[in-house]
């Protein structure tokens, strides 16, 4: 449909374009010289419009995916996420990882083309990750909620803070900000203060 609509809208412009190219080929004189200069313009200026717009939403999605890395780096950090901070034997609520954006940056496409796979698959590798993870933190909390043995609560803490899950978001997070500060536009460097706090953890 979309390629429908795409030929729809310019094959009319490009049409009158050429015609007006051939006219003023023949007539030599302003008129069709300045109907090919306005078609062009206008052709021109449809395709600028369309790659400025795709380009500032990929600046927007780089930043909000930095954003979101950054919150969730200070979510894994947590003391939550420490069994040694933990009173002994005491349920408690964990902290979700967020994958907001990435679910978005996933469902628009905007990375889907060939330049950006590395970053599309790291985001394909987090949102699986995110919602492993999460969902191992429903199950511990129901567990420790509902069955409140302190043997078996220090236990499942402990599990959970050498979980796989626990150990590939930490790296997915680290791995997705290097990318996006260092492959990415200029305007996104800014924020590489975060891969060097990422680092230093």
């Amino acid at each position: 449909m979309k390629v429908l609509v795409t030929l729809i809208t310019f094959f009319p412009l490009l049409l009158g374009f050429i015609l007006a190219t051939v006219w003023w080929t023949k007539e030599r004189n302003f008129e069709p010289l300045l109907t090919a200069l306005g078609l062009l313009a206008t052709i021109t200026g449809i395709f600028a419009e369309r790659w400025a717009s795709a380009y500032e939403k990929r600046i927007e999605f780089l930043r909000a995916l930095l954003n979101e890395c950054r919150s969730n780096e200070a979510i894994l950090s947590d003391r939550r996420f420490n069994s040694n901070s933990h009173q002994s034997g005491r349920p408690i609520v964990f902290p979700r990882l967020i994958v907001s954006v990435t679910e978005t940056a996933l469902a628009s496409g905007v990375f889907a083309e060939r330049k950006d796979r590395e970053l599309f698959s790291l985001l394909h590798q987090w949102r699986h990750t995110v919602n492993e993870f999460n969902r191992r933190l429903d199950i511990t909390e129901l567990r420790v909620f509902t069955n409140p043995l302190p043997q078996e609560i220090d236990s499942l803490y402990k599990a959970l803070q050498e979980s796989k899950e626990f150990n590939d978001a930490i790296t997915l997070t680290r791995n997705i900000a290097s990318i996006i500060s260092t492959q990415y536009p200029e305007k996104i460097r800014p924020f590489g203060v975060l891969l060097s706090n990422l680092n230093k953890n």
